[in-house]
């Protein structure tokens, strides 16, 4: 028994090695950045575009095509004509004005063996009082490449009252703003965040956009939950993906 069991465990473990390394994520930044001189007869400036892109370089065909997909659309064969293609629009359209901003960041944000996350942020600005701003994060599972967001769950809406309580701490009562900012009954429940929900590190992440439960001044409410807190609302999915 000892003398094929070694061999067995040392098949098993070079197995696991290789597939680690084969869903394994690195990452080549694309930056696509230009500038345009404008003036009308109210003023003068330049209009800027750039965006940053962490491309995915890994082994796992599967999990690179959804990521990509997920970048630029399903149906971009070539990722530099179509963002060349946008920044073209954008300096017809919202930036053809002096002073316009459009910066984009998808950035790889962490990896497990599971899952791979990635963050985006940034800004549109074409005047008026503030830019509009966007952070979210996305997660995508290396067991079969798709994005993960609230099918981690069975029924994402018992997460509500959760939500609401770690919202009011984490981000209402840290940034000392008053709670009738979000008018919200204290019985009452928040919707659940149109952004997906998303991995981070022992946490799921849940973030509202701007103006979605509260005024601009109040940013981007988000919270953390611990994946040991939410281990009750998990699926399956959620299950193979965020349990050891």
């Amino acid at each position: 028994m000892r003398k094929s069991f070694i061999p067995i465990m040392l098949l098993l473990l070079v197995a696991a090695s290789c597939n680690n390394s084969k869903n394994e994520v690195e990452t080549q930044l694309y930056t696509l950045s230009d500038s345009v001189y404008l003036e009308n007869e109210y003023e003068e400036g330049y209009s800027y575009y750039t965006i940053n892109v962490d491309l995915p370089e890994t082994q796992n065909a599967t999990l690179k095509q959804s990521i990509m997909h997920w970048m630029f659309a399903p149906e971009v064969k070539d990722y530099e004509d179509f963002l060349q293609t946008d920044m073209d629009r954008f300096f017809d359209e919202e930036g053809s004005e002096p002073k316009s901003v459009y910066e984009n960041n998808h950035t790889l944000a962490e990896q497990t063996d599971r899952y791979v996350t990635y963050i985006t942020e940034g800004f549109l600005y074409t005047g008026g009082a503030h830019p509009m701003p966007w952070y979210y994060g996305t997660s995508f599972s290396k067991i079969d490449g798709s994005i993960v967001g609230y099918d981690m769950f069975d029924d994402p809406e018992q997460l509500a009252p959760m939500i609401t309580e770690n919202i009011r701490k984490q981000h209402f009562e840290f940034f000392d703003m008053e709670e009738d900012m979000i008018e919200l009954a204290p019985e009452d429940y928040l919707q659940l965040p149109t952004n997906e929900p998303w991995i981070e590190a022992d946490s799921v992440v849940f973030c509202y956009e701007p103006y979605e439960i509260a005024p601009y001044v109040a940013g981007m409410p988000l919270c953390k939950i611990s994946k040991e807190d939410l281990q009750p609302y998990l699926s399956e999915k959620g299950k193979s993906l965020l349990n050891n």
